[in-house]
């Protein structure tokens, strides 16, 4: 299901090596290897539970313009805070599927027949444009 493939954590040697990418212009360069890794197991306990998208667009975020605090070395949880704002979307959807309707929305988006239990590709567009993310049309064969 496309929510179950938005909200799959990172790979642990991704996060690790986007993690090290953000910090390494704030570390000093006597900062002794071990002491990075420490500091990298420590932001990796505070992200893991996130996609790789989600960081992604929360450490663009904390370079770019739109962020006051840009020049200070982030911590842990500058960049968890906002990758929580980035799936703001996807929890929402998610809630949505699982009460089968979007609250205030009047009839269920889901039907009690399990003939049309599933989305329409249409549907799973709208979601997917509400996140933020690209649209990637479904119900190809590829889509199963």
């Amino acid at each position: 299901m496309l929510v179950n493939d938005l909200t799959k954590p990172a790979p642990p040697t991704w996060l690790m090596a986007h993690i090290a990418a953000l910090l390494l212009p704030y570390y000093e360069k006597d900062t002794p290897a071990a002491i990075r890794e420490i500091d990298a197991e420590y932001w990796a306990r505070s992200l893991r539970q996130f996609p790789a998208w989600a960081i992604h667009r929360a450490i663009a975020w904390w370079r770019s313009a739109d962020n006051p605090k840009r020049n200070i070395r982030p911590v842990e949880g500058n960049i968890e805070a906002r990758a929580i704002v980035e799936m703001d979307a996807v929890n929402a959807a998610q809630r949505w599927l699982e009460i089968g309707r979007a609250p205030g929305s009047g009839p269920a988006l889901v039907s009690d027949t399990a003939k049309e239990d599933r989305i329409t590709a249409e549907r799973a567009n709208e979601i997917v444009k509400m996140a933020g993310l690209p649209v990637r049309k479904f119900g190809g064969a590829d889509n199963g």
